[in-house]
């Protein structure tokens, strides 16, 4: 009888393997302890029940509403218990996570702290770094971009991180604390170089870092130093400049500011959400006239106020909304280029063509008054002369189908021009 019970647990622990290993086939995200000859995935254990699309277990279904809210307390609690920020139940590992813990059963044992801070980061650790070696085998065949992201934090130390993009994704690299570090161009060649040499010189295809003095200088440096590969500007942050100093213009600027106070607040970075908030104010122009002209609004006692009453003179001015149109018909092509900054598609092939549809959009809203737009297109063409003008860019233009093969190629062949396709 005892023999007979011991070869049952045999061919169960045999059945639970087999399953196991089934499951390791289709993949998964975290390592954990499975054997050395076959590590496989916390994801590959557990069925993807909780994919978008994919229908709730009958389980959970048929739950009370009392049960339900009862969990949502429990999480709930461990969040702020545990000073946990809201935003981390954004986290991709946090549903896979639940997800195991249910297929655990009820008095499971969760991880003690000592594990979290030991074995198990060591092992996540040891899991990113085959990641990145994996990645390292894409940059080989399909090449890479580094790239620098500068920012400070709010203890205002200067924190420079670095990045490598390719088809397959991007990778964190290193972050270098450069506060007590001069920031000369000597100083950023010397930390460039050492991340070149990490990441391969052979495996770079271009550079990409901020527009500031220096960082254009250790381009140079760079490119020199080593030859095939090419330095780029960030053009979301080149853009963003070229709205800045579109938002400098007299007329423009008059829409910011009124009797000495702002309108808008500037975003730290973005400058194009001034004229995004613009486009906004201007969709809901009627309803600002309505509502500044309701019965509801002029009996109140605010009404009287004279701020008040600068406001709804403003609203009910034609000019100031003829001008806000103008404006935002001139900008609104410039903001649509941020599509180059967008993570769903790479942005080199598309960034020339972009340009070139933005200005040409302009100069065809305006083609009876140029003059109008000729300070705006100035400032457009300065910058992407002096920083957006790129052979690569040209190249990456010359090599994307869409581009290519489009009604526009016949017509501007001469991608070298100064400007997007010979744009005066």
């Amino acid at each position: 009888m005892k023999q007979h019970f011991n070869e049952r647990r045999k061919k169960r622990k045999a059945s639970d393997v087999a399953e196991s290993e089934s499951f390791a086939a289709e993949g998964g995200e975290l390592q954990i302890g499975a054997s050395k000859k076959n590590d496989t995935h916390i994801g590959t254990y557990f069925l993807p029940r909780t994919t978008p699309g994919a229908q709730p277990t009958l389980k959970s279904v048929m739950q009370s509403k009392e049960v339900v809210e009862k969990c949502y307390l429990a999480i709930a609690k461990w969040f702020i218990d545990a000073s946990i920020p809201f935003n981390a139940a954004n986290s991709p590992y946090f549903q896979p996570a639940v997800d195991a813990l249910c297929c655990m059963g009820v008095g499971y044992k969760v991880p003690i702290m000592h594990a979290l801070r030991g074995n198990l980061l060591n092992k996540w650790a040891d899991n990113v770094k085959i990641q990145i070696e994996q990645y390292r085998s894409i940059w080989k065949d399909t090449g890479c971009t580094l790239m620098e992201d500068g920012w400070s934090d709010r203890c205002r130390r200067t924190l420079i991180n670095f990045l490598v993009y390719c088809p397959k994704g991007t990778v964190f690299i290193k972050s270098v604390d450069a506060s007590g570090a001069s920031k000369t161009a000597k100083t950023l060649f010397k930390l460039f170089r050492e991340i070149v040499l990490y990441v391969g010189q052979e495996n770079i295809v271009q550079i990409v870092t901020d527009i500031a003095v220096n960082y254009v200088a250790t381009g140079k440096l760079l490119e020199k130093e080593f030859p095939k590969l090419f330095w780029s500007p960030c053009a979301a942050h080149c853009i963003n400049l070229m709205l800045q100093d579109m938002g400098k213009l007299e007329e423009t600027k008059y829409r910011w500011k009124r009797s000495g106070k702002e309108i808008l607040r500037l975003a730290p970075t973005h400058f194009a959400s001034n004229f995004i908030a613009l486009q906004s104010i201007l969709s809901h122009k009627d309803a600002l006239r309505a509502m500044v002209t309701s019965k509801e609004r002029t009996t109140t006692t605010y009404s009287k106020d004279v701020k008040a009453k600068q406001f709804v003179k403003q609203v009910l001015d034609s000019s100031f909304w003829s001008t806000c149109a103008d404006i935002v018909k001139i900008t609104k092509p410039l903001v649509r280029v941020f599509i180059v900054d967008s993570e769903d598609k790479p942005a080199m092939g598309y960034l020339y063509r972009a340009m070139y549809k933005a200005r040409e959009e302009i100069e065809k809203r305006f083609r009876r008054n140029m003059l109008k737009v000729e300070p705006y297109l100035k400032i457009s063409d300065n910058c992407w002369d002096a920083e957006l003008r790129k052979n690569l860019h040209a190249a990456g233009y010359w090599l994307n189908p869409s581009s290519r093969f489009g009604p526009e190629y016949e017509k501007k062949k001469q991608v070298h021009h100064p400007r997007p396709f010979g744009c005066h």
